[in-house]
Formats: structure tokens, sequence, C-alpha cells
């Protein structure tokens, strides 16, 4: 069945214009915007279930690392076309490709377990899907590559699908070797009919060279060895490499699909039964030797690195070791590769990338088998044992070893420096989300009890105002804009940024982080800007910002904060090893050594200091150690009560990273990535640091009534009680 490369229209979008119909400058612009597409999509399907190539493609080079993407992405659509139907909308006639699914072996366990960001839809030409919905694996896969064939005949500029396109363009300005292309479909079609391999020479050359070294080969022109030809060996040894570790780890999701890839004569020869499902002697022994026979391949393909250019080079260390530390969490888990898969988290995957930057692509250690490390070890810990890697190995005291901390909370000392804090005047004005909240509609948030419209023009300002219409009352809330001004949505009156006779924007700024209002507030003087806190260069920095609403007053989110003692009794999952440095510490500054906990045994030790720049906010500054010049402000924005007359405050953390080391430009790089991590974390404490404040806010308010009580009734003898607040 062949699927001709023809215009046509996507379902759910506006017309798609043909590329084929438009002549001269029209048809570049549409073809470039088609490629630029193309391109974004096969990187969200590489982010979404090639976790491990994505972290190493991060070290590339724009330009390259867009071509590993669409290798990536035509290696996996083929893959899903024929195995998992329904992930491309095969089945149920919908575009979506859900990732948490039962049947998405490898997919659905890398987003599950890495928390990389999902994938709502391939998207695929809707022809190409209408011509094999309802057909079996085989007409599906021979479609699949008729399109792909003939797309790669007609040219980039004259494929209408994107993701093809970029496939296409990709291969056309590579000159990837066409008969690498002839060898992938023929493993793919090998799987149609195979289940199983009578030897480890018929799995490697009967369909590993198509499904696995040729991937080696195919990645060579886009990471432009110095010497191709010297490379290949090394690139198809680790094509095999990477696709045997794949095979060890996925052997429980292989059987549910009911297929076998080990080498059927060693398992006889071993007694070994992976259909059992049961790790026992045998097994062990069986994939110990194929664990093995795995490093052997990943020894061969270290050569092939040094003949990489360096970000090159970098990429391809990052996925060999990623890959190769697979084999070391089976070891560790006792070869059990039914029951869970095995996998190299986020963290350990980030401590590779930075020690790869560190060391250099070639320099890393080879695994020598007679070296056996305790259970729970890995060579990742003598990574992080180097003098020159800002993680350490600090355990984790338990509770009953951890030092009390009650008698350095002392609340005479917190309470001063609160009365401190509450003293400086913030002017009016009061932080309303990320700088990133407001985009091409409006949004209304409450502060002070009245409603605030927050939008942006055609140039980019950023304006705020009254959250009401002037002419009836409406909400402003997801207006259009359109120039300057605000559509109501009711009857469409413009609303100006710069005020009219009906209506007077607020004083706003946009810190490029934050978001500040200046609103009439009782007993704050107004002042034309707010007091910001110093902050890194952002074009060397990452940005989080998440808001969390309490019911508490905004002094007892600052109050939080300035007790700094609670961090490794309250929080030890992310803190520990706290002292105040008593010496460096002023009724205006907080100095801290704390370690920051990356697990139970490792953590990053770092000296904070800790200031308020006004009532309603305090930061947090790195000063020494990993990440310093970092800031956390945590503002405390009161927008209104609840229906018990309750104060609410909204808590909004910004939290700006920042390091000199070189590596740090890789986090900029991942920041879609790690962004999210951060905004995790944050969250995580929040929950936490909430409690304390509300808890504070209960007591506070229980001493109040019980102090009117008495006012009322002077015969009420008795302790008052409720706690130091």
């Amino acid at each position: 069945m062949s699927l001709r490369v023809l215009p046509g229209t996507r379902p759910g979008r506006a017309e798609a214009t043909p590329t084929s119909s438009l002549q001269g400058a029209a048809g570049e612009r549409v073809a470039s915007e088609r490629l630029r597409v193309g391109y974004e999509r096969c990187a969200d399907i590489t982010r979404a279930h090639g976790t491990t190539y994505w972290w190493g493609t991060q070290l590339l080079a724009p330009a390259q690392r867009r071509d590993v993407y669409a290798v990536y992405a035509l290696c996996r659509l083929a893959d899903d076309i024929v195995d998992e139907p329904e992930k491309v909308g095969l089945l149920d006639g919908t575009h979506v490709l859900t990732p948490g699914s039962d049947g998405d072996a490898i997919a659905a366990r890398d987003a599950a377990h890495d928390d990389g960001p999902g994938l709502d839809g391939y998207d695929l030409d809707p022809r190409l899907l209408a011509s094999v919905r309802g057909v079996g694996p085989k007409q599906r896969l021979e479609a699949f590559e008729a399109w792909f064939r003939d797309s790669l005949a007609a040219g980039p500029g004259r494929v209408d699908d994107p993701i093809m396109a970029a496939i296409v363009d990709t291969i056309t300005r590579r000159d990837i070797p066409l008969d690498c292309f002839d060898r992938f479909f023929g493993a793919m079609r090998l799987d149609l009919t195979r289940d199983s391999w009578a030897s480890w020479a018929e799995l490697r050359d009967g369909y590993m060279e198509g499904s696995a070294a040729v991937i080696g080969e195919m990645m060579l022109p886009v990471l432009e060895p110095a010497d191709r030809e010297a490379a290949r060996g090394p690139a198809r040894a680790l094509g095999l490499a990477f696709q045997l570790t794949n095979f060890l780890r996925d052997v429980g999701e292989d059987l549910d699909r009911g297929r076998v890839y080990l080498p059927a004569d060693e398992l006889a020869a071993y007694g070994a039964d992976p259909w059992s499902r049961e790790v026992t002697p045998a097994w062990r022994a069986f994939l110990a030797a194929q664990i093995a026979r795995n490093r052997e391949l990943y020894e061969q393909a270290r050569p092939g690195i040094d003949l990489l250019p360096g970000a090159s080079g970098r990429c391809v260390a990052v996925a060999h070791r990623m890959y190769s530390e697979i084999l070391t969490r089976i070891e560790r888990a006792d070869y059990d590769v039914f029951s869970q898969r095995q996998r190299v988290s986020r963290a350990d995957k980030a401590i590779v990338v930075a020690d790869v930057l560190a060391r250099g692509a070639g320099t890393a250690p080879a695994f020598d088998p007679d070296v056996r490390e305790e259970r729970g070890g890995s060579r990742l810990a003598r990574v992080l044992a180097r003098p020159d890697i800002p993680i350490k190995r600090m355990p984790q005291p338990d509770e009953a070893h951890l030092r009390t901390t009650w008698r350095q909370a002392s609340v005479p000392r917190i309470a001063k420096a609160l009365r401190r804090a509450q003293q400086r005047d913030p002017g009016g004005w009061h932080v309303v989300g990320a700088s990133t909240d407001v985009g091409a509609t409006s949004v209304v948030r409450t502060v002070l009890g009245r409603e605030v419209v927050l939008w942006r023009g055609a140039d980019g300002r950023f304006v705020a105002g009254p959250g009401e219409c002037p002419h009836m009352g409406a909400s402003l809330h997801g207006c259009t804009v359109v120039g300057s001004s605000l559509l109501c949505r009711w009857h469409g009156l413009a609303l100006n940024a710069d005020g009219d006779r009906l209506w007077s924007p607020y004083p706003a700024l946009d810190d490029g982080v934050l978001l500040w209002v200046r609103l009439p507030t009782p007993g704050e003087e107004p002042a034309d800007a707010p007091t910001l806190t110093a902050r890194p260069p952002a074009a060397a920095s990452i940005a989080s910002v998440i808001a969390v609403p309490g019911r508490c007053e905004p002094a007892d989110i600052i109050a939080n904060r300035l007790d700094p003692w609670h961090g490794a009794w309250f929080h030890p999952y992310a803190f520990s090893h706290l002292v105040v440095d008593e010496e460096a510490s002023t009724d205006d500054r907080l100095v801290t050594d704390v370690t920051f906990r990356l697990d139970k045994t490792w953590g990053v030790p770092v000296t904070a200091e800790f200031t308020c720049p006004d009532a309603r906010t305090i930061a947090m500054h790195i000063t020494k150690g990993e990440g310093a010049g970092s800031v956390v402000e945590t503002h405390a924005t009161p927008f209104g009560v609840d229906c018990d007359g309750r104060p609410l405050t909204m808590m909004v953390e910004a939290t700006v990273a920042h390091s000199p080391r070189p590596g740090f430009a890789l986090a900029r790089r991942l920041a879609p990535i790690v962004r999210p991590l951060m905004e995790r974390t944050q969250r995580q404490l929040w929950v936490d640091d909430l409690e304390y404040a509300e808890r504070r806010h209960l007591v506070r308010a229980r001493r109040i009534e019980r102090r009117a009580e008495r006012t009322e009734r002077p015969d009420r003898l008795g302790d008052e009680g409720g706690g130091p607040w």
C-alpha cells in the first residue's frame, strides 16, 4: 500500500497550505514554518520518550540537536505505528498519545518515573492514519514505509506533514546513507514475524543490525566525527550496547508482548526460564553473563567518543554513562527485571552530566569487573566523592541523634526580627504573580479584597487596573487585548492602558521575574517603586515562581522564614546540618550554614543569608557554596478574608538559581525540565511551612480571644496557655 504525498488538511486546525501549490517567497515561508513546527514536534517526541537521549542532546549545538530529534522521531513513529497503534490514533479515531497507557512499555514508564513532560499527540498526517486504520501491523508498516520513502523522494519542501518534513530535511541535509533505512525497515518487518531468537549471533546480526547498529551509523553524519570511517565501528557497537541494555531492562515488558529478545541457546545452557518470571540462581547467572557482554560492547564503543568534536563527544559520553549505569541498577536489584523497571533517576542523570562536563567526554573511568561495591553503592558515589564536585557525602542524622534547636529558636529573638521587618514600608507595592502569568488575554487577581486586572499590550508593556468594567461591573478576566487596550467581554468597551475619565490604571511593574502593583494600603506611604532584591543576571540564571494561598497574615509567612532553626526538624527531606552563624548574624540579617539534601546520604552544603527588604518580603541569598549568587524571594500578599473572617494571604516565592560553573549553561538549556523540578521542591516545602504559618496565626488568634475573655471576666484566673506566640 502506498500513500502519496499530496496536499491536504489537518483535522481540528486551520487548513494547511500545500507547499507544492505555492511559488517563490511564499512557498519558502510556508516550508520554513512547517519545518520549524516539525522540529519542535520531533523534540517533543524525544523529550517525552527518549529521556536519556534528551539529556545528552542538551550538550549539542542547536542544529545538531534538532537533527538527533528528527532521527529519533522516525524510529519512534515506526515503532509505535506498528506496535502501539492506539497511541497514534489508529484504534479510536483520535490523534492522542497517552504516555500513561498500559501498553506503552517504554515511553510510559520513562515519563512516570522521570516526571518528564508529556506529549499531547503526534498529530500525524490524517491521510496516513486513515489509510492504515483498521488494518494489521504488516499493512501499517508498509504504509508508513511507503509514506517515508515517497516523502524522501519529494524532498522536505514538498512534504506537508511537519514531522515528516523535518525528518526528510535532516536526512537530506546530513546526507545520511539511504541503505541505513533499508536495514532499519527490514528489522521492523522481522518484529512482525519473530518472537524469539536462537542465538546471540542470530539476534545481533539478524535483528539488531537494523534496529540498533544502524542507528549508530545514522547518527554519525549528525555528530560529525573527525574520521567517519574510524568512528563507524564504535558507533555500531554503541547502538548494539544501548539496545541490549533495553532488552535486559525490559524483559518483563517484552514478555507481556509475547517476545523474548534473549539468546535461546544460552537460556537453555544456564537452565534459565524468563517465562517463569522468577529470580533463580540460574537466572542470575544467565543475566550476569549478558551484562558482561553488554559492558564489553560499551567498551568497544568508548574509543569512538575521542573521535568526536567537543559537544558531540560530551553528548555521547553522557548517553554512554547513563545507559551503562542501568546495568549496575539491575545488579543492585539482584537481577530482578520482572517486578520493576530499573532506571537512572533525574538526580543521578544530572550528576552524570556534571561529571562529564567537569572531566571531559573521554575521561570517564571504564567499568572494572573486579571492583565490587557494597550493596546500595554505585560508581556515581565515586564521582561524587571528588573534590571538584559540590555534592558531598553527608549522611542525614536520624531524630535520635539530631541536635535540638528549640533553645536557639528564641521566641523573643524571632519576634524582634519580625518587628524590625514590619517597620520597613513596602510603599503600597504588592506582588501579584510571575512575569509569565500574563499573556495574550487578561487575568484578574485579588489584593486587599479588591479585584485587579493584569494584561500586556502589543508592545509587551505590563498594565494593571481595577478588575471590573466601569460600564456594568463585568469581570475583566479573560478579555482580549487589542493594541494597548483591553476589550470588555460583555459589550466590548475598550479600556486604554493609559486610562481615561472612566477608568484609571494602577502603578505596575514587571521586574522580569515577578509582577508588582501599587494599591492604596493602610499605614503605608505610596512609593514610586518597590524595593527589589538583588538577583543574578537573567541571562545567567533560571527562575521559577510558585503561588500558594494560606489562612494567615503576611507577618506569619515572614515569621516562618525568620525561624531557620525549624528547617532540619520540619523539613528533614530537604535540609540538615543547619547552624546559625551567630557572629555573622545581626538583628537585620541571619546567616546560616545548611546542607540541602539530595537523598539520605548526599547533600550540598552552602551558606545562606536571610534579610527583609520590606514588611512583606524576605530574601535568602546563597553567599557561599554551590549556587552562590542564587536567591529565593518569599513575598506575602494579603488578598482578603474567608467566610469565617480569617485572613487570606498568597505566598508567592521566586527562586532565581545561578552558578558560576560552566555546567550551569547546560542547566539553563534544560530549563524546561529543571524548572518543574524546582517548582515541585518549592511546593513540597510550603506544604509544611504553610502549616507552620497558619498554626502561628491560629495560636495568636486564640490568645487574643483569651485576653478578651479575661478582660470581660476579671475574676477569671489562671495561665492563658496557648504556646509562645
